[in-house]
């Protein structure tokens, strides 16, 4: 009975950690009590499922101590906990402990999670799009019903100039890549001709795309350190803006992240990744008014 009961709880567990919405108004520090203190595992799953729901990057540092939980069933639950939260810093820890896992359905929660964070924070390759649409081939004509070439990338900030204009290009193309029906030109010139000419012949609307880090602010944030970035993007039809979206986001570190520049560096990029992913909510809406 107490297995088939433990076998329930991390059914219930998995199910509510892939749960897309986050649930507002949640205590961390007081999950995080409950989850290094409470004696009934089941307390313990329940405080890992609230952490990864609080949406609050200070939700981290407890989930990764709770890797290495005497429990299964709760290192199972904190590792999905980690990867609904989205903070790619907890990767470390994660690929630190898979190495020492011994339960296989934790073991595979753990990859999963390191998989699923590193997607997110922009480390692989690049997207073949919520549509079959593909960013890195050529594309699929059958499903494509927009081309967009992206344009200028401007880093209007003072900071890590050329880095981070790299980082918001890659985001942009990663993410306008995952829009249903969107096809993002290559960088190679005479590839994006060719595709070029294919969509006019088709008659696709070709859409330019100008990108631009407006802003990128570090602050104080309950004695941590937090890293704002705002971007935006402006759409364009044969060299007419039509419509723009903007995006916001913030990442949120230890303190001594400011003095550990890879640190820093990674809490920027998440930043800037994650502030063209708020945008992108905005985009179909903005792709098809521009290409009225």
């Amino acid at each position: 009975m107490r297995g088939r009961l433990v076998a329930i709880l991390l059914s219930s567990a998995l199910a509510l950690a892939v749960i897309p919405a986050r649930t507002a108004g949640i205590d961390v520090a007081a999950q995080a009590k409950i989850l290094k203190t409470a004696e009934d595992f089941r307390f313990r799953v329940d405080a890992c499922l609230k952490l990864g729901a609080s949406g609050d990057f200070k939700a981290r540092k407890p989930l990764e101590g709770a890797l290495d939980d005497p429990h299964p069933t709760v290192r199972q639950a904190a590792a999905s906990a980690l990867a609904k939260l989205g903070d790619v810093l907890a990767v470390p820890a994660l690929e630190d402990r898979v190495a020492k896992e011994k339960n296989p359905p934790t073991k595979q929660a753990m990859e999963s999670a390191i998989t699923s964070l590193k997607a997110s924070g922009g480390v692989g390759g690049p997207s073949n799009g919520g549509g079959g649409v593909t960013t890195s081939g050529p594309p699929n004509w059958a499903t494509t019903k927009y081309v967009v070439k992206l344009n200028k990338i401007h880093n209007e900030t003072n900071v890590r100039a050329s880095e981070l204009s790299k980082v918001l290009e890659e985001a942009a193309r990663r993410k306008f890549g995952g829009i249903d029906g969107v096809y993002v030109l290559p960088t190679d010139s005479a590839t994006a001709g060719k595709y070029l000419n294919e969509a006019s012949s088709k008659g696709l609307p070709v859409l330019g795309v100008d990108a631009r880090l407006v802003s990128l602010d570090r602050s104080k944030f309950a004695g941590d350190l937090r890293i704002q970035a705002k971007v935006s993007f402006a759409f364009s039809k044969l060299a007419v803006i039509k419509s723009s979206i903007e995006g916001n986001a913030s990442t949120i570190g230890n303190a001594n992240a400011e003095k550990n520049q890879k640190s820093l560096e990674k809490l920027e990029d998440m930043a800037v990744d994650g502030a063209v992913m708020s945008a992108m909510a905005k985009a179909p809406t903005a792709i098809a008014a521009a290409s009225k």
